[in-house]
């Protein structure tokens, strides 16, 4: 109808819709002023009835009289109602009414917990599919600001979490698919640590990885003071705009296993907290305190006149040629105590 309508050469349309007893008035606008855009939510609609303006106005009749004898006084119908929210609720009406979020969530009904004592001692809860526990969990670490403000990070698989229960970390939840895996876990006596069995396609929706291990825990993020430097080197690894997160997994690792002091990372850097960091670095977390958003006008907290610092920049001229090789030497001939 409108398609039609609007098709044809330039002129004013004044179109009244009736949809539900609701009046809706369309004020006059020319045709070329409609873009097809604009109309394609109305073409999927049925109106009761369509009335032009030659329609209503050529014999002289008044708009809003014709309007009252064909649907009656709409206006008294408005009045009727406003009188009767301020007349107040009916005698039946909840006098506290809840909102759209409250209802729906008490319409989520699912089965209790299931809580399984098994014979070596560990107490484990099954999980239905459609629990929200996982997935509120995910939610949590989905990002640098929820990380942040919910101080969280995820392990995935049993080398991971072995790691973290090793250098005395102590997981908030973990999460398993099949029973064995959790065996293989060394968890620490005398926690009580929540522990909930869960579909394995669950997993595998919210994980990233194609095949995810069978295992997730979430753990702390790891302060300063939590992590052991007694035995290491003075040296600092400073990271400036590393936004890769496997390089940076690499570095942190490459780092806690020389035994450097720290590692330092400037603002514009990738979050180390993030999963395909922490998969990266293996486990090198656990073993090196790490500082996050520094800036330059803060290196007094980190930096002392008397360090020695050395540069490493890819902003290099290329001395060798395309295509040629580039020397190498064995890691045993080099003379590391001499500067040349």
């Amino acid at each position: 109808m409108f398609t039609k309508l609007l098709s044809k050469p330039i002129f004013r349309l004044s179109v009244v819709i009736l949809v539900n007893e609701n009046i809706l008035r369309a004020t006059p606008v020319l045709a070329k002023d409609v873009k097809p855009r604009n109309f394609a939510r109305w073409s999927a609609r049925k109106p009761s009835k369509v009335f032009t303006t030659d329609e209503i106005s050529s014999a002289g009749v008044d708009t809003d009289e014709f309007f009252k004898s064909e649907f009656g006084n709409t206006d008294s119908q408005d009045k009727d109602s406003s009188q009767q929210h301020k007349g107040g609720l009916d005698k039946g009406a909840d006098k506290n009414p809840k909102k759209g979020f409250e209802k729906v969530k008490e319409k989520r009904l699912y089965p209790p917990w299931k809580t399984v004592h098994s014979a070596e001692g560990t107490d484990y809860v099954v999980l239905e599919e459609h629990d929200f526990t996982f997935s509120k969990m995910m939610t949590h670490v989905g990002n640098r600001n929820m990380r942040r403000k919910h101080d969280l990070m995820m392990l995935e698989g049993k080398r991971l979490n072995n790691d973290a229960l090793k250098a005395g970390m102590v997981p908030k939840k973990i999460f398993f698919t099949q029973k064995n895996y959790l065996q293989e876990l060394n968890l620490p006596s005398g926690l009580n640590i929540p522990l909930f069995k869960l579909p394995y396609k669950t997993v595998k929706l919210w994980s990233k990885l194609d095949m995810p291990p069978g295992i997730i825990g979430f753990y702390g993020i790891p302060k300063e003071e939590d992590i052991n430097t007694s035995d290491t080197i003075p040296v600092k690894v400073l990271c400036d705009n590393v936004r890769d997160p496997g390089n940076m997994g690499s570095i942190i690792r490459v780092a806690a296993s020389v035994g450097c002091t720290q590692v330092i990372l400037m603002k514009g850097c990738t979050d180390p907290w993030d999963s395909k960091v922490l998969r990266a670095a293996a486990g090198g977390h656990f073993h090196i305190p790490i500082l996050m958003d520094m800036t330059w006008k803060e290196k007094e907290e980190f930096l002392h006149p008397s360090d020695l610092v050395f540069l490493a920049d890819s902003n290099t001229e290329q001395k060798h040629p395309a295509g040629g090789k580039l020397p190498h030497h064995m890691y045993y001939d080099v003379d590391y105590a001499s500067n040349s």
